[in-house]
């Protein structure tokens, strides 16, 4: 699936998604990531929604978005309540999505400057 042009070229873009491989500006990743407008993060040591913990949430909250998405892989997969309780004590919403819902949304986020984070877990699913 691709995406289409950002009108700010210093904005991290997510230009393609398919199952397994994110493209964000240039680079291909194929494993877990977290995209922010200025920020990318390719070593997000998560691969299966069961292994979300508070403390990887942690890591997407420090970088203090006004809307946070987490791309579940190919299906839409919610994590235990506690995790959006979580979200929810340090005021910020957690988005659940598939991860080409989460990169199409992240990219229209973006286009309206809003503070987005996206963490897309890519790997088993």
């Amino acid at each position: 699936m691709k995406f289409t042009q950002h009108i700010d070229p210093n904005i991290n873009l997510i230009r393609h998604y398919q199952p397994g491989l994110v493209e964000v500006n240039k680079q291909k990743l194929n494993k877990s990531c977290i995209v922010t407008q200025n920020t990318l993060q390719t070593d997000w040591p998560i691969t299966h929604i069961n292994e979300l913990s508070d403390n990887h949430l942690q890591v997407l909250l420090d970088l203090k978005p006004e809307v946070l998405i987490l791309g579940t892989g190919e299906t839409q997969v919610f994590p235990p309540a506690a995790l959006f309780g979580f979200c929810a004590r340090q005021g910020v919403s957690l988005e659940v999505m598939n991860n080409a819902a989460a990169c199409r949304t992240y990219n229209v986020l973006t286009t309206e400057q809003r503070e987005v984070v996206v963490g897309l877990i890519i790997g088993k699913d």
